[in-house]
């Protein structure tokens, strides 16, 4: 119960920075879809998912590791452990995503005319700084994460959102906005953002190029490294489509398809991010110190409660989808609306990997990781190969949607292996009558104002979810008592603490 605790208040606080980031990201949505054309969306959708999948090999999974050996460092009895983590960290990333960034932009020069135009080299050489900042950033923000400082994080994240997208509305009333302005806008504030907190590291004493240990650097190198295939292969399978979309159908299809998977992964990505960051640890030191039985008997639970969540969410696109795409995204990208039913499905689905792959992590089978991801991938490119050309965009969905389950189910059966888990099917037969409930309410309303739809088709559909759980679910009504009770408690351990900001959640140390 005291892990759950520590989940749900961590959970909770990466959920409030997550929320407030997709804010800022709902806010931000409207403006670019508005402002370009969706050729211009597309084109920048394709260039920010081209230097994504190069910041992947810039971190060389380097970020997982900054996970996993944490904690044996921080509780080491040698004191220069401390100095040795954060610095063979730091400079090690630093070193990796300098060279991986100068290849790229050599790679950019070195290919013809013929496969890649002058104008998009030019903005994709402005996007190769992002491999650099970004890998650096995925470290600093490992080393919050493991530290547990989630409001430290949260104020990191939001600040660094909030000042690009007040930049970018200053540069389209000063001046104009296009593909190039924006990744300007992006790389200058998320590299500022890097360097005050590297900055802080080095006040707190922590950083020391000296301490830079080269048998640390190779063990987290050989952990994370098999994490760069399994990171390469995701992200082929969330993003690969974009680029067989650009071939078959072209920029504009790439931006009706981008708007849709974009509005899904606002929502999926807020549930899984604010779990993910809090669960793993929170598993890790229970398998350290107290060993596999209440590791699985936290995991469960928590699995539990995640899918009575994704249920809930499930319902409430079914029921707003064309809502929200036209007052999100305006009636232009209506197109788009087909898509968002079987994207949520598909990215829901993904969603589970959070817990099927704690046995794998656990176990140090980073490499079965990576082979069933690029499994997955290569599945997905096929699938888009034969169904893009035939149904067009509603293909590539269903090629994301039989991708991700075909992925979570190999992953399931890998990781149960070493580690089972316990699906509540009972429970989940609840949630989804309850979601078919909700979603077929809320669907009943019909209002002239999409914005008003919006508003009111959620508020139906979730308050359908919750009575008809109340009333199925005594499980669930106990739930809702043992939350009310830890908010209640959180809200009265917050203290002066809650209050600092973020130099002084920086630089107080980890405990030993």
């Amino acid at each position: 119960m005291a892990e759950l605790k520590t989940l749900f208040r961590h959970s909770s606080q990466y959920l409030t920075g997550r929320v407030a980031g997709m804010a800022i990201g709902i806010i931000s949505f409207p403006i670019l879809t508005r402002v370009f054309s969706v050729a211009d969306y597309g084109l920048l959708s394709l260039v920010m998912k081209i230097a994504a999948l190069a910041t992947v090999l810039s971190k060389m999974g380097l970020q997982n590791s900054v996970q996993r050996f944490y904690h044996e460092h921080v509780s080491s009895p040698d004191r220069n452990a401390v100095k040795r983590f954060y610095s063979t960290f730091l400079f090690g990333a630093a070193m990796l995503a300098g060279a991986v960034m100068t290849a790229f932009v050599v790679g950019l020069y070195g290919l013809p005319n013929t496969i890649l135009s002058s104008g998009m080299r030019k903005v994709l050489v402005l996007a190769s700084g992002l491999i650099f900042v970004r890998a650096l950033q995925s470290i600093v923000m490992g080393f919050l994460r493991a530290e547990q400082r989630t409001k430290a994080f949260n104020i990191m994240d939001v600040a660094t959102r909030a000042s690009i997208l007040a930049l970018i509305c200053l540069v389209l009333v000063a001046w104009k906005l296009n593909v190039q302005n924006v990744l300007l806008v992006t790389l200058g504030i998320e590299a500022a953002a890097v360097a005050v907190v590297v900055l802080l590291l080095f006040r707190r004493g922590v950083v020391k190029l000296s301490e830079f240990d080269r048998k640390l650097f190779w063990v987290a190198l050989m952990f994370g490294f098999p994490m760069v295939g399994y990171e390469a292969a995701g992200f082929i399978l969330d993003s690969g489509d974009r680029i067989l979309l650009q071939h078959y159908l072209g920029l504009q299809a790439v931006g009706y398809y981008s708007a849709g998977y974009n509005m899904t992964s606002y929502i999926s990505d807020s549930l899984i991010y604010s779990v993910s960051l809090a669960l793993f640890p929170i598993y890790m030191r229970l398998w350290v110190n107290e060993g596999r039985a209440p590791t699985q008997a936290f995991l469960n639970n928590a699995l539990d409660k995640f899918l009575l969540v994704a249920m809930c969410i499930l319902a409430g696109v079914a029921a707003t989808a064309r809502d929200a795409i036209v007052v999100l995204g305006s009636h232009k990208l209506l197109a788009a609306y087909p898509l968002l039913p079987v994207l949520m499905i598909g990215l829901m689905i993904y969603t589970l990997h959070i817990f099927l792959n704690v046995g794998l992590l656990l176990y140090k089978k980073t490499y079965t990781m990576a082979k069933l991801i690029t499994l997955a991938a290569v599945l997905n490119v096929v699938l888009n190969v034969i169904l893009i050309p035939r149904i067009g965009l509603q293909g590539a969905a269903i090629a994301t949607l039989v991708s991700y389950a075909v992925f979570v189910v190999l992953l399931g059966r890998a990781s149960f292996a070493l580690l089972p888990l316990r699906f509540n099917v009972p429970g989940c037969l609840r949630y989804a009558l309850a979601a078919v409930a909700g979603a077929f309410v809320a669907t009943r309303v019909e209002c002239a104002s999409a914005l008003v739809s919006l508003i009111l088709r959620g508020g139906i559909c979730l308050a359908v979810y919750v009575a008809a759980l109340w009333l199925m679910d005594s499980s669930f009504r106990a739930m809702i008592a043992d939350a009310i009770r830890l908010v209640t408690a959180a809200r009265r351990d917050s203290g002066p603490a809650s209050r600092l900001g973020i130099g002084s959640a920086l630089e107080a140390r980890p405990g030993r």
